[in-house]
């Protein structure tokens, strides 16, 4: 007979059965489970900045970009308390300093929600928006290859806003202000377009060509709107005083500062008023050859009354963009305005 086996031989001999039949079936509370922690997966690194692009005319054998390399970006709360016109050329610089740097990090906090770019034409022909479906890398990469055309120290251009009264539509947002960049054969030209939306300086619209022109282009269409904000003046209230721009307009006419002859808007039911640098009519007993100038009273001393003394050391403007030269003879079939306007 098979010898009797102990009480400790027979418990273990029963939970190895109990194993090998179906493992262990003790129940275990869920807070004591041991959890796999999930494996995430790696953030992908942000691409490596490539070279600056080779300068090419008059970016040899440095160009615009070189200025701005290695420069830091601004923060975001920086950005966002920059106003006009006082920060024009901060806000031109640091959408150079993210062009160089190769980077579209704080693009979208330096242009508006519709921001756009095309040929350097203040009528924005042809534009396209920045941000068209991507991150503003075809933009990015357009503006990068137009620097690289300007030398190192090309000057950036920021028309004064004269006179001093129409600053106040541009620091309310109703009105651009433009800044360029130009060749020195007047040729190529890079131009920003700056606004104030949300309460911060942004560029609007960024004019350049992707390849320098060889010769002027010529557009049909209107005219380019003006590169300063107009100023109008209701008929009655006091003229505003002779400046170094001769604004000085007698009997309180409208003044249009850069305006086109079909912008000056007068009263209603008045005809419109006189543009700056435009000859006036001649008046009732208006000297010979001098339909701008009265004749003189009977008084040497007096003038008449609504009459504006005349400034004699401000030669006459013409008519036209502040900051242009004068507006050449328009050819057939075409507008005199000429590609590329600043």
């Amino acid at each position: 007979m098979p010898c009797a086996l102990s009480r400790p031989m027979r418990s273990l001999l029963l939970l190895t059965a109990l194993a090998a039949l179906g493992g262990c079936q003790t129940k275990h509370s869920p807070g004591f489970a041991k959890l796999r922690p999930e494996r995430t997966a790696a953030a992908a690194a942000p691409p490596a900045a490539r070279a600056l692009p080779e300068g090419t005319a008059e970016g040899v054998p440095e160009h615009l970009l070189h200025e701005y390399t290695g420069r830091d970006l601004a923060p975001t709360t920086e950005i966002t308390a920059w106003d006009l016109p006082a920060k024009s050329k901060r806000l031109v610089v640091e959408l150079l300093v993210h062009a160089a740097a190769d980077t579209t990090a704080n693009l979208r906090e330096l242009m508006t929600e519709q921001a756009r770019w095309g040929v350097p034409d203040r009528r924005e022909l042809d534009a396209r928006p920045v941000f068209d479906g991507d991150d503003g890398r075809v933009f990015l990469d357009t503006l990068r290859g137009a620097a690289s055309r300007f030398g190192r120290k090309e000057n950036l251009n920021c028309p004064p806003i004269m006179p001093p009264a129409a600053q106040t539509y541009v620091r309310n947002g109703s009105e651009p202000m433009w800044c360029f960049y130009s060749s020195n054969d007047g040729l190529d030209i890079l131009a920003f377009k700056l606004v104030l939306e949300g309460g911060g300086a942004k560029v609007d619209y960024v004019g350049m060509h992707p390849d320098r022109p060889t010769g002027m282009i010529l557009r049909p269409g209107p005219p380019p709107p003006p590169m300063t904000p107009m100023v109008r003046r209701t008929p009655g209230t006091r003229p505003m005083p002779e400046g170094p721009e001769g604004l000085g307009m007698p009997g309180g006419q409208p003044m249009i500062v850069g305006g086109q002859p079909d912008a000056a808007v007068g009263a209603p039911g008045q005809p419109p008023g006189p543009v700056v640098g435009t000859p006036l009519p001649p008046a009732e007993g208006a000297a010979p050859g001098n339909p701008t100038q009265p004749i003189a009273p009977a008084n040497p001393g007096t003038l008449p009354s609504g009459t504006a003394p005349a400034n004699p050391g401000t030669p006459p403007r013409p008519s036209g963009t502040v900051g242009e030269p004068a507006a050449r003879p328009a050819q057939a079939g075409s507008d005199s305005s000429a590609t590329p306007h600043p």
